[in-house]
């Protein structure tokens, strides 16, 4: 009788233990349809199903989910979300995190669910870059926000003519530099020519495509001069390198920058203290899949660098419970 007792509660504490999970879908599933926007002004559950083409008790169904989660309050027959959901997951808003629920529903959790599979199977995923590029680039910006701070302080310090972004995404931290720094010319480089396009839109609209530039191409093949640049930053960036590659990486950048110039690295870092759970789940995620690659632990990173040419000058924290710090390296 005892050993049942246990067994119901360990199946009740496992049940608890993925409450939480529900606020996030429900969350996820307003923001993928951009719910929480067209209930902005109030509206019935009939209304949107009739004008959008959804399935009606589906929509109820995640709206009742809403009530009880207080996402969303009935108004008679009318439904209002919250001003918080409506703030943080509107697809127009400009304080939106949906891009993140997006990349764990659409990216994430796939692949972890298809861990027995892929064990048994000895068969791992393929990342695609063309289809969630622009969610990588967006939740990275939610990163760079915490970041941009070291960042700044750290390249200021520098005073440089010549900046560079390797895999630069939608050019985020480019642009912020561009208009806080009075000198300078920033540029920005990454394979994914969908960003590119992207970025080079944004500075033309923020007026400040003559003092940043974006190209389309490979680091490794790219035709630019030696001992260019200043400072080198590659941000969210060495997942996509193996830890042989990043050696060469480390390599190639010493021939970019000038000496004595200045390597600043945004990225988690493996099983750092604080932030392990996290930096696991994410670890896992990467080795789904072939073309993606291991968190870098610190000390590999400081050993590559120290190889290629660099000293560690810093390292500061950018969100310790994600694991994601700031390192910054001089070149000897």
């Amino acid at each position: 009788m005892i050993a049942e007792y246990r067994k119901i509660w360990e199946a009740r504490s496992w049940l608890k233990r993925n409450e939480p999970f529900l606020p996030t879908w429900h969350a996820y599933v307003g923001y993928r349809l951009d719910l929480f926007e067209k209930l902005s002004g109030g509206a019935t559950l009939q209304s949107l199903a009739d004008e959008y083409g959804y399935t009606e008790d589906l929509l109820r169904s995640w709206a009742d989910t809403g009530v009880v989660l207080g996402h969303l309050k009935e108004e008679g027959d009318r439904l209002v979300p919250s001003k918080k959901m409506l703030k943080f997951f509107s697809q127009k808003s400009d304080d939106t995190v949906g891009e993140l629920l997006k990349e764990l529903f659409e990216m994430h959790m796939p692949a972890l669910m298809n861990y027995p599979e892929m064990m048994e199977s000895n068969q791992r995923g393929r990342f695609k870059e063309d289809d969630f590029g622009k969610t990588v680039a967006a939740t990275s910006a939610l990163i760079e926000k915490r970041a941009f701070g070291h960042v700044l302080a750290e390249i200021n310090a520098q005073k440089p003519n010549w900046v560079l972004d390797i895999g630069c995404g939608t050019g985020g931290y480019l642009m912020k530099l561009a208009k806080k720094m009075n000198r300078g010319t920033f540029v920005g480089v990454d394979i994914s020519r969908d960003c590119i396009e992207e970025a080079r839109e944004k500075a033309v609209k923020k007026q400040l495509d003559e003092k940043v530039k974006f190209y389309y191409a490979d680091i490794n093949t790219w035709d630019v001069p030696g001992g260019l640049f200043d400072v080198v930053m590659m941000n969210n960036l060495l997942h996509y390198y193996s830890p042989d590659a990043r050696e060469s990486l480390f390599s190639r950048v010493a021939e970019l920058v000038r000496k004595k110039g200045t390597v600043i690295i945004v990225t988690p870092l493996y099983l750092e203290k604080g932030g392990r759970r996290f930096s696991a789940a994410f670890n896992s995620f990467m080795e789904a899949h072939e073309n993606l690659y291991p968190l870098p632990r610190k000390e590999e990173l400081i050993r590559d660098a120290e190889a290629a040419g660099f000293k560690l000058k810093d390292v500061k924290t950018v969100v310790r419970e994600g694991s994601w710090y700031c390192m910054s390296f001089s070149k000897k």
